[in-house]
């Protein structure tokens, strides 16, 4: 459970990243609107984490073990696309800080403290919309006999 979810965390991480850079590339990383690409990002990678974790499991897949692997996913790939967010504003950070300085939602906080601040919005919106993702998923991975305990 644990090596596939973090296997597609990885390959969620690097989804994010590539994305990060097509956007800036074609000048449209100021619209904040396109980050709910993420979220579709996401979705696709923690949809192949629980489908390859209950292929790998055969018999033995669990609710929660096909859940724990959506958040193992989810977690991983959260975790690297910030930290890589927060090493590139550290390195090429100027303009992008200047830009998020511009939005309402940061203020100036990014100002004192910008690898604090970029990497917790990250964090929380990765591990929401992961968490998310993850239990709406498992409803259709779920085993038909699958009771809830009484």
């Amino acid at each position: 459970m644990e090596k596939i979810g973090l296997k597609f965390g990885l390959l969620t991480a690097i989804g994010l990243i590539l994305y990060f850079f097509l956007m800036k590339l074609i000048g449209v990383i100021h619209i904040t609107e396109l980050r709910f690409l993420n979220g579709v990002i996401m979705a696709v990678g923690v949809v192949l984490a629980i489908r390859a974790y209950k292929a790998v499991a055969a018999g033995d897949f669990s609710y929660f073990k096909g859940l724990g692997t959506g958040v193992i996913t989810a977690v991983a790939g959260t975790v690297l696309f910030a930290a890589f967010m927060v090493s590139y504003v550290n390195i090429a950070g100027d303009e992008m800080t200047g830009m998020l300085r511009s939005e309402r939602y940061f203020g100036g906080r990014v100002e004192e403290t910008p690898g604090i601040v970029i990497f917790s919005v990250l964090m929380l919106e990765g591990l929401i919309s992961g968490f998310l993702i993850s239990f709406i998923a498992m409803q259709y991975f779920k085993r038909n006999d699958y009771k809830t305990p009484q």
